[in-house]
């Protein structure tokens, strides 16, 4: 085993309801370097993302934790939560949730929405801009080396 994390470090993990195997799903996370998610919360829904491979970030509310292979991150339901790959290589995690609510009842809201003002970009989504500013101006760069 890579890591051996002590219970200390899973002090948050008791904020996460129990709940039966049957009742989780899991979605894969793979992000290129410099890629942002936008970020969103939601009610009912409570999220783990479990860090296998690469560096990221994530923002949990107003605050911004360093994620690293082994890191732990758990989103309780409600909070605005967005992921980003601020390492050289891909981001692999798996994000485990509840399932066991109605879909219907769940409200998912954006960045905006959740802080009810337009919020400034974080570092992630800084970072995504400047990767697509730079495949842009290679883009371009190679369009006027033809001309």
């Amino acid at each position: 085993m890579k890591n051996v994390l002590n219970a200390e470090d899973f002090a948050t993990a008791r904020a996460v309801k129990h709940a039966k195997l049957k009742e989780l799903g899991y979605v894969p996370v793979c992000m290129a370097p410099g890629d942002a998610a936008p970020g969103h919360s939601h009610t009912l829904v409570e999220e783990m993302v479990i860090v296998q491979k690469g560096l990221g970030q994530i923002q949990i509310e107003d605050d911004v934790y360093d994620l690293r292979p082994g890191s732990v991150a758990i989103v309780p339901a409600g909070k605005f939560h967005a992921l980003c790959n601020i390492g050289t290589e891909n981001l692999e995690a798996v994000t485990v949730f509840n399932r066991n609510v109605d879909p219907k009842q769940v409200v998912l809201k954006d960045r905006e929405k959740h802080f009810g003002k337009p919020a400034e970009p974080t570092t992630g989504e800084l970072l995504a801009q400047i990767t697509e500013l730079r495949k842009q101006n290679k883009k371009l760069k190679k369009k006027l080396k033809r001309a």
